[in-house]
């Protein structure tokens, strides 16, 4: 096989991942100059109040989105669906380019949720559909690491060039990504759904790299047996077993959604959209924008090494370990926090906000951030994988929403102590969850997951 060709599998499909990332990385440098006097916009610095709706505003839209995009994928195809996320992508960098009001920023923020819906569900969908069983959760897991990279161009771009000549550069991103996957095939699975066999095929074909010589022939029949069976499997459970089916779709979705919700409760999403004024309040001695950088590094290097361990580890432990380590962490960072509202001196310890924040984002990136696509993409079943995936992540968003909404309430409610500490438990009973209720799924086929959960239901 080409395998030049196969390693650019993931890397364009994630330019909309890359793109995405700045597009929510944008509001941490910049939302402190909207507040302040310094501010771009006509009407001057923006209100405590508008400033939570610009921050929470995207994940409205996201919540909107995820059933356009989910509709849109079992009726136009990922591919098609995948392309279309980049239009809302674009026109969020144009709003805020040109935009001079905030109910413009409120459009755009909207716009960013809405392309945000279509890359968080259907870049792990795609490539679930495309990538080999033994490096699935390796490909999968570069979705979250090119997230955390446009998150850091952000941080980075943010701290050092204007506001509007940001927007400029980054609006360059989605069309690049429009012009390269172009090129890209449907997903062979839903190609054969559509019962386009010779399309899937040729598609197949283009995604392994496989050329006419007799041992990649065989190679081809081989895989495309299998996904003819499978996809006869899944048309005979519903004819033949249609509760055993709804059990078992009904028991991933709730799975599913757990997952989702703990993944957002964790508060690493809202960590990092306010992450300069995370570090201001907490008193740290490091500038906060700079703070924001070297936070963004770490995620990067913590992602990076997900990609390289998610398939030498089993799942499980890996979700389980570093959900473990994130909460001792976020513990580590509301102690400092609780002492410093005590009037304790604590400034031998400032180092403390920036070591534990970076070493939990590290740590949630290297496991609880990223598994949670790779195992909520594997264990849903094919039949049932866009709309699950849909209501999954129309949930996330939700959540996301609350939680990035009312963070600030809370701070102000039980202190950033108090939210850190909340954060912590979250993370603790991320870990037992997937200890109890959630298979191992590394190394093993489609098929095989969903038989080792229907084995579950079963007991």
């Amino acid at each position: 096989m080409d395998s030049a060709k196969v390693g650019t599998q993931w890397q364009v499909p994630n330019i909309i991942s890359l793109s995405l990332g700045t597009a929510i990385g944008w509001l941490s440098p910049f939302l402190p100059l909207l507040i302040s006097t310094d501010s771009p916009l006509d009407q001057g610095p923006v209100t405590d109040v508008q400033a939570t709706w610009i921050a929470s505003l995207l994940c409205i839209g996201a919540f909107g989105g995820t059933l356009l995009f989910g509709w849109s994928a079992e009726k136009f195809g990922r591919k098609a669906s995948l392309l279309a996320t980049a239009v809302p992508l674009i026109c969020f960098w144009g709003c805020v380019a040109f935009g001079t009001t905030v109910e413009v920023l409120y459009v755009a923020r909207l716009l960013a949720g809405l392309g945000a819906a279509g890359v968080f569900l259907l870049v792990p969908m795609y490539i679930t559909e495309i990538a080999e069983d033994r490096i699935r959760g390796t490909l999968g897991s570069f979705f979250i690491l090119f997230l955390n990279i446009g998150t850091l161009v952000s941080f980075v771009m943010g701290s050092y060039l204007s506001y509007h000549m940001t927007a400029y550069i980054l609006f360059t991103l989605p069309i690049v990504f429009l012009v390269l996957f172009l090129q890209f095939p449907e997903t062979p699975q839903y190609l054969i759904r559509r019962n386009r066999v010779r399309d899937a095929e040729s598609s197949l074909k283009y995604l392994r790299g496989y050329t006419s010589t007799p041992d990649h022939l065989e190679m081809l029949r081989s895989e495309m047996d299998g996904l003819l069976v499978q996809v006869s499997g899944e048309k005979d459970s519903t004819e033949q077993n249609s509760i055993s089916l709804a059990d078992f779709a009904r028991k991933a979705l709730l799975i599913g959604l757990v997952l989702v919700s703990l993944n957002q409760l964790s508060g690493c999403f809202a960590l990092i959209n306010y992450t300069a004024q995370i570090f201001a309040d907490a008193g740290s001695d490091l500038d906060p924008n700079m703070a924001a950088i070297v936070v963004g590094a770490i995620q990067i290097i913590g992602s990076y090494g997900s990609t390289i361990i998610v398939d030498r580890c089993p799942r499980k432990h890996l979700y389980i370990v570093s959900s473990f380590f994130a909460a001792i962490g976020l513990f580590a960072m509301g102690t400092h926090g609780y002492l410093k509202s005590q009037h304790v001196d604590v400034s031998a310890i400032n180092w403390i906000p920036v070591a534990s924040l970076s070493f939990v984002i590290f740590i949630a990136s290297v496991g609880l951030l990223p598994l949670t696509f790779v195992i909520l993409s594997e264990i849903l079943p094919p039949k049932v994988r866009g709309l699950g995936g849909s209501i999954c992540t129309a949930f996330l968003w939700m959540i996301s929403f609350l939680v990035v909404k009312y963070f600030p309430v809370m701070v102000e409610l039980i202190g950033l102590h108090g939210c850190m500490w909340v954060f912590s438990a979250v993370c603790l009973s991320a870990g037992l969850f997937n200890a109890i209720f959630i298979p191992e799924t590394r190394g093993r086929s489609i098929e095989q997951i969903i038989h080792a959960m229907e084995n579950n239901i079963k007991s």
